[in-house]
Formats: structure tokens, sequence, C-alpha cells
């Protein structure tokens, strides 16, 4: 299968495109980057598998022209709501398979309208295969494979492991484009399920979680895709929720930060920038967060007629940076697909179209030595009436 990555000279996408060439099954990955010189440099590091190409995918002849040259779309470029449905529009037109890193709710909304489009022109588009969503929702498939109703879905990761800190030679550190995404996220409206439906909500709306074997403590809602996609797979749920486990003392940082986004003083970048600076965000002076895992699915419901809570985190992350977290996941999918073991087609999330057991047996070579004989982790308990 040959493979164009979109921003293949990027962060993530330089990481898809070699996870990806090493990948026996694919035969090309094609580095297209609007960046020619820095596509060139990653393909000569990958070797002869790779080729470069100077793409700027805001060309739409170009693009489709690029597209139609492949059999799938790796699409790594952001912000989403900017480029993803335009990338899916080009592969859906030149019949190609798609998969990107889409962590924006909006543009989810928007590329599942495409479903049927997808399927007629006899392709799989996965949307949001990296960190979360993508492992995420996979965690969530493992936690409500034994559930008869669903009450609650939580998708939760830990927050703040990313911010630089502010030190006497770096006093003022730039935010990256993860921060500038978290910001938005908390400062925007957001959409959630509650209530068996799709509604809108404000961002970091404070709850109270338990989970199994390590108690309780506060969460906080942020907007992402798996509150989306979750309820279409799983359509009897009653809520679930995207959250944030954070020492509170970030939390209160992010809230003013937001405040100020929200009047207009700031816009979203000079918000991130500004949330590096505010004091007490770190440490023991922040607080203490929940005792939670860093990324898992929650479920409550009944089991066997019995309330019942199951929590599942993984043992097998990707060692490395934000690169390696994100695009490995979407490499594993790009394989399985051309392996023939996705089989689905139209537009849809992971839970509807990967086997999480396959999943993550190949994510586990890319997790710390020594692989955990036991990719998950489950824990489960009664509710108490």
């Amino acid at each position: 299968m040959k493979l164009l990555v979109t921003g293949g000279a990027g962060d993530m996408g330089r990481v898809a495109c070699a996870t990806t060439a090493a990948d026996e099954v694919i035969t090309e990955v094609v580095v297209a980057d609007r960046d020619g010189p820095r596509a060139a440099e990653v393909a000569a590091e990958i070797g002869s598998k790779a080729t470069p190409m100077t793409l700027d995918i805001t060309d739409a002849d170009a693009l489709r022209e690029a597209a139609s040259s492949a059999d799938m779309i790796l699409n790594t470029v952001g912000p989403f709501y900017a480029y993803g449905r335009s990338v899916l529009e080009a592969a859906i037109d030149a019949g190609v398979h798609y998969a990107d890193i889409n962590d924006d709710w909006e543009p989810t909304v928007e590329m599942l309208e495409l479903s049927d489009q997808a399927a007629s022109a006899d392709i799989t588009a996965l949307v949001g295969i990296g960190a979360s969503p993508g492992i995420t929702n996979l965690l969530a498939v493992v936690a409500l494979r034994d559930f008869e109703t669903i009450d609650r879905v939580f998708i939760g990761w830990r927050t703040g492991t990313g911010v630089p800190k502010v030190t006497s030679q770096n006093p003022r550190p730039e935010a990256s484009a993860a921060i500038d995404h978290w910001v938005h996220n908390c400062a925007d409206r957001i959409r959630i399920w509650r209530g068996g439906r799709h509604m809108d909500a404000d961002a970091m709306e404070e709850l109270t979680v338990t989970y199994p074997g390590a108690g309780s403590g506060s969460v906080w809602t942020v907007g992402h895709p798996e509150p989306i996609t979750l309820p279409i797979t799983y359509p009897g749920m009653s809520e679930c929720l995207n959250v944030m486990v954070s020492r509170p003392g970030l939390i209160e940082a992010m809230r003013r930060v937001v405040k100020r986004v929200q009047s207009g003083e700031l816009d979203v970048h000079q918000g991130a920038n500004a949330l590096l600076l505010e004091p007490n965000r770190r440490g023991p002076a922040a607080g203490e967060p929940a005792p939670f895992p860093d990324m898992f699915a929650l479920v409550e419901g009944t089991v066997d007629g019995q309330p019942t809570r199951v929590g599942v985190d993984t043992n097998v992350v990707p060692q490395g940076g934000m690169g390696e977290i994100t695009a490995i996941p979407l490499s594993i999918a790009a394989g399985m697909l051309a392996r023939g073991e996705i089989t689905k087609r139209g537009v849809a999330a992971a839970e509807a179209a990967i086997d999480p057991d396959v999943f993550f047996s190949r994510l586990a070579p890319y997790s710390a030595p020594p692989i955990p004989e036991d990719h998950l982790t489950i824990v489960r308990e009664a509710i108490d009436a």
C-alpha cells in the first residue's frame, strides 16, 4: 500500500512516516509537506521507501492530484477544524482510504456527515486515531464489553505534563500548539452526551468520579471527540464525557486564562502563553490530582444485573513525546487497514472499526521494555446501592 502523509515533515507526520515505512506491508511513503526541503530531509532519513513531495493542502487541485496517486492518506495537518474536511473530501473524490489524528469535536461532526459518500466510494476513513481520541476509544471498547446497560462513560487523561516550567533561563516560554489546543477546548463551548442526547455545554465542569481500586476524586470536563463518536456505536448510554485529571491549581489557573480569552482580552495563543506565567500551577502549591491512571476509560452501568463500574488503562503507551504517542497509533491503524484487518467502510472513529486486541498487541512493542505480557489493566467493582 502506498501512503500519502500530509504534514509529513511536521512533529507528528515525521513519526508517522518513519513508523509506517518500517511496516513490511507498506510499499511507499510519500512525505508531503508545504516545506519541500524539510520533506526531503525526512524522506532521506527514512530511506528508499520514502519519497518527498512539496504540497500545500490548501491548493485543492494539487491535493486531488496527490491523493489520486496514493492508496491511503494519513492526515497530520492541524488544526483539523480548518483542514480536516477538505483533505477527507479529496480522499473520497480519489477513492482512497483515509486516517487522521483529529482531536477537535467540531470537525468530527462535519466529517461524520461524509460517511455515506465514503461508503459509496468503498473507502474507510478513520477520524481521530491518535492517543485521545484513538487509544482512549479502544480502552472504552474493552471497558464496555460486558455491560447490559450503560449509565456513564468517562474518557480521562492527565493534564499538565507537557506544560513547560518558567525558569531563569527561560522566563517567558512559548506555548506549543498542544497548549493552544487545550486552551481552545476549555474556552469554547463543548459538545457532550448527557441524558441520552448530544448537547452543548461549558467546559471545566467539576465532577467527582470514583475509579475502581483508587477511590474518588475531582475531574473536569473538556471538549474532545470521544463524546461525539462513542454514543454512535453505543447508543444506549446515558452520559459520555471527556474529563481532565489535574492538580486543582492548574485548573484554577486555566479558569483565569479562559475568562480573559472569553472576554476578548486575549486570543487563544496569547491565552496559552499567559497560562505558562500563571502562579501556583505546578507542584505541591497546585494541590494533588486524583489518584487515577494517566489515560483511562471508566464505565458505570449494570453487569449481570449488578450495578458495576469498570476502569481500563493500558501498559503499552509509546515511548517518546507527543509525536510518538499520537502518530504511532495512526501508523498501526494504517498497517491494519493495509492487511485487510479493518473492513468497515464510511467515516468512523476507532471504536467502530478497530479490534482493540489486535491494536494493543501491535502497540506493545513501542512501549518501554520489557513489553508487558498484559497490555491492559482492567479493574472492576460493584457500585454500592
